[in-house]
């Protein structure tokens, strides 16, 4: 019984989240997303932001600021501010790479930034796909085996014989 009221609150209070997902992209991708002062990773980033009560009566989010960082030094902010009544489950802002020098450096850039995070997801599916595999040989390993016994009347007895499987 105890266990069922676990998974029940489980369950109510999963529904009432108050976390907040932004995904921060550029147009050219790849561009250092540096949030606060800290590195937050590559563009397209999503982050996670928890709404304090006030916000949500607001109807407003204000977010530290965000700037992105091109490799060729073009750099542009984000917006500080997030309607939650307009975008009440997230939002994604991409902002244009400036029309500055560089723009050739910064698409090469974003091509070896596709290709690393492609092979990230292989080799994320390549180690999933191992553990499925060992789940499943573990599960065969550990389920007891069946013996099947076949007698058949033979010239004045009985002849049997078993099966393993």
């Amino acid at each position: 019984m105890k266990a069922l009221v676990l998974i029940f609150i489980t369950i109510l209070t999963a529904g009432c989240s108050s976390s907040y997902n932004i995904t921060y992209d550029t147009d050219v991708d790849g561009a250092m997303l540096v949030c606060g002062g800290q590195n937050k990773g590559y563009t397209p980033t999503t982050l996670s932001y928890n709404i304090s009560e006030e916000s949500r009566s607001r109807g407003y989010l204000r977010t530290v600021e965000c700037e992105a960082r091109w490799v060729s030094g073009a750099r542009d902010a984000f917006s500080t501010d997030w309607d939650l009544n307009r975008f009440p489950d997230g939002v994604r802002q991409t902002l244009p790479r400036p029309d500055e020098d560089g723009y050739a450096q910064d698409a090469e850039f974003a091509l070896r930034v596709q290709q690393m995070k492609n092979q990230q997801s292989q080799a994320n599916a390549a180690a999933s796909a191992q553990a499925w595999r060992d789940l499943s040989q573990s599960i065969k390993n550990s389920t007891p085996k069946t013996t099947y016994t076949n007698c058949n009347r033979a010239y004045g007895g009985v002849d049997c014989t078993s099966t393993t499987y």
